[in-house]
């Protein structure tokens, strides 16, 4: 594959110049993670970065309280993850674990200071990109503290909406291969929780469900939700 042509697809490299996109390629490494494999664990060291050329991975983190699984993302091809140990190399705050067979693109972060260093345009690239990321972080914690559950289903299916949704004459409609209990976790509600929600916004005619694929009739009503 043409490696360079994938990372100016991705959001980290995106603004990069050709000939930074090309030393960041020489960086990379392919690995291949089975399905169901950790990547890595929270609290590993952060030495390295990665990007989904193929599958899917979820980074997900455990309550200490009870040991429930709280999902942060589920993430597909193009999409990076541990990008914040090539800035800080600090431990990993959460754990990454394969959904389905992934293979993931590698740097090592050693190697990524070193390339700052000799191409110090890099950086202020990447702060933009990174701090854009932080913003979208933000907006899940703010999600999670202040809205109902109700609230938080209906942000989570404009999401979905956005993300991957057609525009169609019924509405916006998407597929996802989540589990329920998958987008729960997302929205921080319990899987009864997120099915009763799921079925008392189908019976107002809001969204339509059959399995795994979504049709949202009434983007408007779902966003007066969002509160």
């Amino acid at each position: 594959m043409n490696l360079e042509k994938f990372l100016r697809e991705t959001a980290l490299f995106v603004d990069l110049n050709d000939e930074e996109v090309s030393a960041v390629a020489r960086l990379c490494r392919q690995r291949l993670v089975p399905k169901g494999n950790i990547v890595f664990y929270e609290d590993d060291p952060g030495t390295s970065c990665y990007i989904i050329l193929e599958g899917k991975v979820k980074i997900v983190v455990n309550s200490p309280h009870d040991g429930r699984e709280h999902i942060l993302g589920i993430l597909k091809r193009l999409d990076l993850f541990g990008e914040m140990s090539l800035i800080d190399g600090m431990p990993r705050s959460a754990t990454a674990i394969a959904v389905e067979e992934s293979q993931v693109v590698t740097i090592q972060r050693d190697e990524f200071v070193r390339l700052l260093e000799g191409m110090p345009t890099i950086a202020p690239k990447l702060l933009v990109v990174l701090s854009r990321r932080l913003r979208s972080t933000d907006r899940h914690v703010e999600s999670l503290a202040f809205l109902s559950a109700p609230g938080r289903v209906a942000r989570l299916l404009l999401d979905l909406g956005e993300e991957m949704g057609k525009s169609t004459p019924s509405g916006v409609a998407f597929e996802t291969k989540m589990t329920r209990q998958e987008m729960a976790n997302l929205t921080g509600t319990s899987r009864e929780t997120f099915t009763r929600v799921l079925m008392e916004y189908q019976d107002r005619g809001l969204v339509e469900i059959d399995r795994n694929s979504f049709v949202l009739k009434n983007e408007t009503k779902l966003r007066e939700l969002v509160v």
